[in-house]
């Protein structure tokens, strides 16, 4: 099977990292306009859709790639389940756009700039222009940020006191899960268990297990950053 040929920071890279440039500028800037409130909650609506038909897509495109036999459903088992950081917080992303709850908006606005715009900026990708797994891939990390700066520039829902604290708990919680997952079906999600075959920022950190370490230390210190920057900074 011959797999498109993906380049970081070729073409369609750049292009994808514009459009969620403006995606976010524009929802930003919807949500604080005069626009009707059915307009602003479609709008958000339509977000929250698209960041959970991406997720469930990963599977069904995976399955439609390698086909419906034993050898697509062990490349589902291999890395389409939901338990990539990226694929949590497209949910919980979602989830906020709905509900406009303050303590999901915190989890989707730290995990989604600190965790999935370095996915954006990185991507773990082999596919690109003429491929639905490109589209997929860039719906999905690309919105994840822009759905961080709708609910937090856009909406003003700001991070609630106590967020930095919360954040680091449900860090180590995912770490925690995930990496017994890996180690039950002997996959490696969340790269948590190996760095991966990619180029990503993973190559600074350093070798496994201690880039697991570096890795908290730059996530924790862009979600104190983050929240630094936030409207209020009540946090």
């Amino acid at each position: 099977m011959v797999i498109a040929s993906f380049q970081h920071f070729g073409f369609s890279h750049v292009m994808a990292i514009v459009m969620t440039v403006l995606g976010g500028v524009l929802m930003v800037r919807l949500m604080r306009s005069g626009a009707s409130e059915v307009v602003k909650t479609r709008a958000r609506f339509v977000l929250g859709g698209v960041l959970i038909f991406a997720v469930l897509m990963d599977l069904v495109l995976t399955l439609v790639r390698w086909g419906n036999c034993d050898l697509g459903w062990e490349m589902c088992w291999n890395s389409a389940l939901p338990l990539y950081l990226c694929d949590v917080v497209s949910i919980v992303s979602a989830l906020a756009l709905f509900t406009k709850k303050p303590r999901l908006v915190e989890v989707a606005y730290l995990w989604g700039l600190a965790g999935t715009t370095q996915g954006l900026l990185t991507p773990t990708l082999g596919y690109d222009w003429g491929t639905l797994e490109y589209y997929n891939f860039f719906l999905q990390h690309g919105g994840v940020p822009v759905a961080a700066v709708t609910l937090v520039w856009g909406m003003r829902i700001v991070p609630e006191k106590g967020a930095f604290k919360r954040m680091v708990i449900w860090s180590w919680l995912y770490m925690g899960v995930v990496i017994g997952i890996n180690f039950l079906i002997g996959q490696n999600y969340g790269f948590l268990s190996g760095k991966p075959n990619f180029s990503t920022m993973f190559d600074y950190m350093g070798p496994y297990p201690y880039y697991l370490i570096t890795l908290q230390v730059v996530a924790f210190g862009l979600y104190g950053v983050l929240l630094w920057l936030a409207p209020g900074r009540n946090s």
